[in-house]
């Protein structure tokens, strides 16, 4: 009886490329990516641009979820924040279909931003959130943010504002996808002129917008509530200069909105390049003192 051999199967990309590249090629590779449920998103080197299709069938090969490959074509442009992209293998489709922490989202690559990376933080910052609670999502993009909140926790409504019309509608559509419309609210604009409809009606708001959050602070400080509230802040950090510019910045826009702050958490969310890492602080809004209170709701003619 003769007993066949089974073929070593290639356990990850680098394995399934041996062959396919050269000794320098395979140096300059890049192994990882960000999955979009039915599509993979990875970036190539301008080294291996002729081999794009030759490492996106590999990738098809070793993960049978995904049924489309794309390339990153350029960094994040323009006010929406928008990274384009090609397909390289497989199926000829950039609307990608994907799942997190029980909720579903569509939403079409290279039109819309949105980061899978965040998936740890959507979900530690629902188990946060306390029963009746009132959320902001400033920059809130397709919907990740307020849908996993409003299907992970106890909150009662979150105010969803969004400026890219592409990733509005995509958010109307996934509210509607996981049964979250009485809890989820898509405001379309941009946050500084919207806020005024949520003006003190928040007991939290979270802020995933590394690059430019700093300049959205005066408003974070006025959706939360005159008792106070909890802020989610996200900025990108150079490592050789550390948080205390950051940590400065909240402390300037708390002193301009006669605002006190205590800090709770500093932590580093990921890598972002070589020099920079992104880091979330979440600070608490203490509540504003009685008098406070009472000289702002004086009449401006009374004396």
């Amino acid at each position: 009886m003769v007993i066949m051999s089974r073929e070593k199967q290639p356990r990850n990309l680098k394995d399934t490329l041996e062959g396919k590249l050269s000794r320098k090629e395979m140096q300059h590779l890049i192994t990882s990516f960000d999955s979009y449920g039915n599509i993979a998103v990875i970036q190539i080197p301008k080294g291996l641009g002729k081999k794009a299709k030759v490492i996106g069938e590999a990738l098809l090969g070793i993960n049978k979820q995904f049924k489309t490959v794309c390339m990153v074509t350029g960094e994040h442009q323009g006010k929406y924040r928008v990274q384009p992209v090609k397909v390289i293998a497989g199926e000829k489709n950039t609307v990608a279909t994907y799942r997190e922490s029980g909720c579903l989202f569509r939403f079409e690559l290279g039109k819309v931003f949105f980061s899978p990376r965040l998936a740890t933080e959507r979900q530690r910052i629902a188990k946060l959130i306390k029963s009746g609670e009132v959320i902001a999502a400033f920059f809130a993009g397709v919907g990740p943010f307020p849908i996993v909140f409003a299907r992970n926790s106890p909150m009662e409504k979150a105010y969803a504002i969004e400026l890219n019309p592409n990733a509005f509608r995509a958010m109307q559509e996934n509210i509607t996808l996981n049964k979250c419309q009485k809890k989820v609210e898509a405001i379309k604009g941009d946050v500084k002129k919207q806020v005024h409809r949520i003006k003190g009606k928040c007991d939290r708001v979270a802020m995933p917008l590394p690059k430019e959050g700093g300049s959205f602070l005066k408003e974070a400080f006025a959706a939360i509530k005159p008792k106070g509230g909890t802020i989610h802040f996200y900025a990108f950090v150079e490592r050789e200069k550390g948080l205390k510019e950051t940590l400065e910045k909240i402390k300037n826009a708390a002193k301009a909105q006669k605002r006190r702050v205590r800090i709770l958490r500093k932590e580093k969310v990921r890598s972002f390049s070589a020099s920079k890492d992104q880091f979330v602080i979440d600070f608490r809004v203490l509540g504003k003192k009685m008098k406070q209170i009472l000289e702002k709701a004086k009449p401006k003619n009374l004396k």
